[in-house]
């Protein structure tokens, strides 16, 4: 997977309040990679940045089948903007669908999303 920090890749940054929220991240921008995502994982070491074809909330709706770890979810729509956040997911739900449609997610440690006080609403870039 392509990471952040070794790509040179931008952090993911909050535009909205001037801030680095991970320094360090892992693409799924392709077909496989999206597949797997932290499926059979047992750490969340580094955030996951899912980068979709398009916006939709079906193509973006997930779910936790084989993901022996909590993680929190960050849905963003096409401008980078946060509509929808899913917390502390447990493994094995079956869906995991934002409110609005998004063209990319963040998977991230359970209990991220909150101590980094991400709120719906906020721009990200990277």
């Amino acid at each position: 997977m392509v990471t952040g920090k070794l790509t040179n890749m931008p952090q993911i940054r909050s535009v909205t309040r001037k801030r680095k929220l991970f320094g360090s991240y892992n693409v799924a921008n392709t077909p496989l990679k999206r597949t797997i995502g932290i499926m059979f994982k047992f750490k969340v070491e580094n955030p996951l940045l899912f980068i979709l074809e398009e916006e939709s909330i079906f193509r973006a709706t997930i779910h936790s089948f084989f993901c022996f770890v909590r993680f929190d979810a960050i849905f963003l729509d096409k401008n980078k903007r946060i509509v929808d956040i899913h917390e502390n997911i447990g493994p094995f739900r079956p869906i995991i669908a934002p409110k609005s449609p998004s063209k990319y997610f963040i998977e991230c440690k359970a209990g991220e999303a909150k101590r980094l006080g991400i709120k719906i609403g906020e721009k990200l870039d990277w």
